[in-house]
């Protein structure tokens, strides 16, 4: 009987150590988003994703949007004088092949470590990825302790769609991307309603198929700003009315093309409509962008 108590006895204790050893050792599979976590010695009590600062959960992004990844309460680092040192890298994959984004350490600026308690981490990324051949993609974060051996690591595959917020048409020419930038935000305009004290620009990637003429090519890029009354509240003919006659170097026109706006006070009557016309000089080829915007 004695006998039989020790061995229950040892296997209790066994058991409470292999308990113990494994509970910062899990794997995670989010059925929605295709998301899979795990940790080795680190122990993440919830993963959460934002959107444009906003709490979702999918994984099919809109080109441009801003995805934050928020790692909440996160256990089992070495502590030394009351602090944690952990470490964090984001890299993003395309096609299981090519790596488009990699930070190898967002926190390597915490030499002195971090007091924080419960521990919060957070990894993110802007959506501005190619997205016209259905590329799918794959961000991969790792958390790692700086002072001891513990990994957590989280994997999510993805998919970038395109900006519906950008009414586009073409005639013989190409382009990558046309997306609207908010400067003073710092980030890209996804949704008509815009702010009136801040500046933009609308920017076009990779544009191509204009006639060359001895490695230069004559673009007209005209952008106009209308209210609902009809009242103009931006207008340029030609952006590039200095490059008439001697036109513009073809590679500076494929690599990238600006135009800014700004607005300068006065009534605005709502909806407002943005015009941006990129046509050749010497063919009928155009890429002619148009939108509504609310300006507030």
């Amino acid at each position: 009987m004695k006998r039989i108590l020790f061995i229950a006895l040892i296997l209790i204790a066994a058991l409470k150590v292999f308990t113990a050893c494994e509970f910062n050792r899990s794997v995670h599979k989010d059925l929605k988003t295709g998301a899979l976590s795990g940790g080795d010695g680190i122990g993440c009590e919830n993963i959460s994703i934002e959107v444009n600062g906003t709490k979702d959960r999918r994984n099919t992004f809109v080109f441009g949007e801003k995805v934050n990844f928020v790692f909440d309460d996160l256990t089992g680092f070495t502590e030394k004088d009351g602090k944690k040192f952990p470490g964090l890298s984001l890299h993003i994959v395309k096609n299981e092949k090519d790596t488009v984004l990699a930070y190898a350490n967002l926190l390597d600026h915490l030499e002195d470590g971090t007091a924080l308690s419960p521990l919060q981490l957070q990894a993110s990324f802007t959506a501005a990825l190619p997205h016209k051949d259905h590329e799918k993609y794959k961000v991969h974060i790792n958390i790692w302790d700086e002072k001891g051996t513990g990994q957590f690591s989280y994997e999510m595959p993805f998919t970038v769609t395109g900006n519906d917020f950008l009414d586009i048409e073409t005639s013989g020419a190409t382009y990558d991307n046309i997306y609207l930038w908010d400067q003073t935000g710092h980030q890209l305009v996804t949704d008509k309603t815009i702010n009136a004290d801040h500046s933009f620009v609308l920017i076009v990637e990779g544009a191509d198929g204009f006639k060359q003429t001895e490695g230069v090519v004559f673009p007209v890029f005209s952008i106009e700003i209308t209210d609902r009354r009809g009242n103009i509240l931006l207008s340029d003919a030609n952006l590039f009315k200095k490059y008439e006659d001697t036109g513009l170097d073809a590679d500076t026109f494929n690599d990238k093309l600006y135009a800014t706006i700004g607005f300068y006070g006065g009534k605005v009557h709502n909806p407002c409509k943005l015009k941006a016309v990129l046509k050749d000089q010497h063919s009928e080829k155009q890429i002619a962008v148009t939108t509504e915007l609310e300006i507030r």
